[in-house]
């Protein structure tokens, strides 16, 4: 890409509300040229994630992992995770970022939106991204505080969509696999899924695909499968008058008191109670 089209230098950075100077969004454009040692160990006090429009330089994360980069790679600043960028003065480093704050950041972690591995991945440099950067960096400077909690959604946005390139989609037809076991444990949530046997279709290791979704989803295939199961049940709880007993068949359980277990261990409460609730805050 011809560096006349290349953002110039600019930081903004906005303060939600009357919060810590930490619970923060802000996004930038850095020229770093000539700067070797950029972070070295450094604890960064924000999240962000980093966009590389020009230059070449290694990033180095808590467990010491290396990682070349160039041009359309991005990499996350993590808060209390060491990590190091040392960056070749001579190539004329130019970045692109978003910054989140603590607790906005904390929010999408435990939401499991932002996830930590990779630290460092290829997303490819286009106008079209750059022009992401640019706009929001434009938009955040302007913004009256009414607009900020707009700004905060789409700051959140673009990150997700640059870190969702670092889960490329799998080989094969269909899209991302995971993404279709996904599908598959939602759709027969009422019923069984072989995994195994949808392993074998896919021609993956039965028990590598289970660590890999677990690391990924955050819960095993059997606990995501009962997750759905209970997403099903509280919205029938919610949407219809069925008895209880009624909606532990639909949802394919031996027993309406297998089904009760589950649910309270899940939601803290009885079936019954999840309902009386969800009616006293409709009609109060």
């Amino acid at each position: 890409m011809d560096d006349r089209n290349l953002p110039p230098p600019r930081v903004i950075h906005r303060v939600l509300g009357v919060a810590a100077a930490t619970d923060r969004i802000g996004a930038g454009v850095m020229d770093k040229s000539g700067v070797a040692h950029d972070q070295v160990d450094s604890l960064a006090p924000t999240w962000s994630v980093v966009y590389v429009l020009r230059g070449r330089g290694r990033y180095r994360d808590a467990q010491g992992r290396t990682v070349d980069l160039g041009p359309g790679d991005c990499f996350q600043r993590i808060p209390g995770r060491p990590q190091s960028t040392v960056l070749d003065p001579a190539s004329g480093w130019r970045e692109a970022f978003v910054d989140l704050g603590v607790g906005v950041w904390q929010m999408l972690d435990r939401l499991r939106m932002l996830p930590p591995e990779p630290p460092a991945w290829h997303w490819g440099l286009t106008p079209a991204r750059i022009a992401r950067f640019t706009t929001l960096i434009n938009e955040l400077a302007v913004a009256g505080e009414r607009e900020l909690p707009e700004l905060c959604i789409r700051c959140q946005a673009l990150a997700v969509e640059a870190l969702r390139a670092a889960a490329p989609p799998s080989a094969g037809t269909g899209g991302d696999v995971l993404d279709r076991c996904c599908r598959l444990l939602a759709e027969a949530a009422d019923g069984r899924v072989d995994l195994r046997s949808f392993c074998r279709r896919e021609g993956l290791d039965f028990e590598r695909f289970r660590k890999d979704f677990t690391k990924r989803i955050g819960q095993s295939p059997g606990q995501y499968r009962i997750r759905r199961r209970i997403e099903r049940a509280c919205g029938l709880l919610e949407a219809t008058a069925d008895p209880v007993t009624a909606i532990a068949g639909q949802l394919g359980y031996a027993s309406p008191y297998e089904f009760s277990a589950q649910f309270r261990q899940w939601m803290g409460v009885s079936p019954q109670s999840y309902r009386g609730r969800r009616s006293r805050a409709v009609c109060g």
